[in-house]
């Protein structure tokens, strides 16, 4: 087991505290005197070099904190310089503001790309029989150019035709046939030229046929939403 404490600072106190009885006794405990005064020596110089570095280490946490503060009161004014720079060569129109300012232009704004497709899709007949849409997606905000088109597919038919387009994420298909059995829709999300991926196809049965007393089929029932 060490007799010697494991902090430096610990290490100098225990050596202060013992130093007066070694000094009085010295040749009592085995040591000489210019042993015990070398000892003197090296104990004043380290908790001389132990102060000093104390006071540096005070020091540089005040001239950090100065440092910080003078830095930041310089960020924020630059701040305000820049975005003065900034609107001067906007309201202006002139590039060369830049340029002689050397600070970098506004860069043009990443192209979005298509709206996610649209999932957890509903539908429902309203009072005049006339069948409503909503579903999700993302990065779909109207005012973002996103839209979306709408096409159906009727029992019968060989392939889908579009029923028209939609900003928010729901449309109303006031065109379905009376008497029309099932329809089948796909949602494909767009902005611009661009063309994301499809809902998934979706099929919309009116009425389910129920056995009538004889076992033939009375065409009654409600609404079923099938993907």
């Amino acid at each position: 087991m060490s007799v010697l404490p494991d902090s430096r600072i610990e290490r100098i106190e225990w050596f202060e505290q013992r130093l007066a009885a070694w000094v009085a006794n010295a040749t009592d405990i085995g040591l000489t005197p210019a042993q015990v005064t070398q000892l003197q020596t090296e104990i004043a110089a380290a908790r001389v070099a132990y102060n000093a570095a104390q006071q540096a280490r005070d020091d540089s946490r005040s001239a950090t904190v100065a440092f910080y503060d003078a830095e930041g009161e310089m960020s924020a004014d630059g701040r305000d310089l820049i975005k003065t720079i900034k609107a001067f060569a906007e309201t202006s129109d002139d590039p060369n503001v830049y340029v002689l300012a050397n600070v970098p232009p506004p860069a043009d704004p990443e192209p979005q790309g298509a709206p996610g497709t649209p999932t957890d899709i509903q539908t429902r007949l309203n009072s005049i029989g006339q069948l409503e849409i909503t579903w999700k997606a993302t990065d779909a905000a109207p005012s973002s150019g996103a839209y979306f088109e709408i096409q159906r597919r009727l029992n019968g038919e060989a392939s889908f035709t579009l029923r028209g387009t939609a900003g928010a994420k729901t449309f109303t298909d006031n065109t379905i046939p009376l008497g029309t059995s099932q329809a089948t829709y796909v949602i494909t999300p767009k902005r611009g030229e661009l063309t994301g991926v499809p809902s998934q196809q979706f099929t919309v049965q009116f009425g389910v046929n129920i056995p009538g007393p004889g076992g033939e089929s009375s065409g009654e029932g409600g609404l079923t939403l099938a993907a």
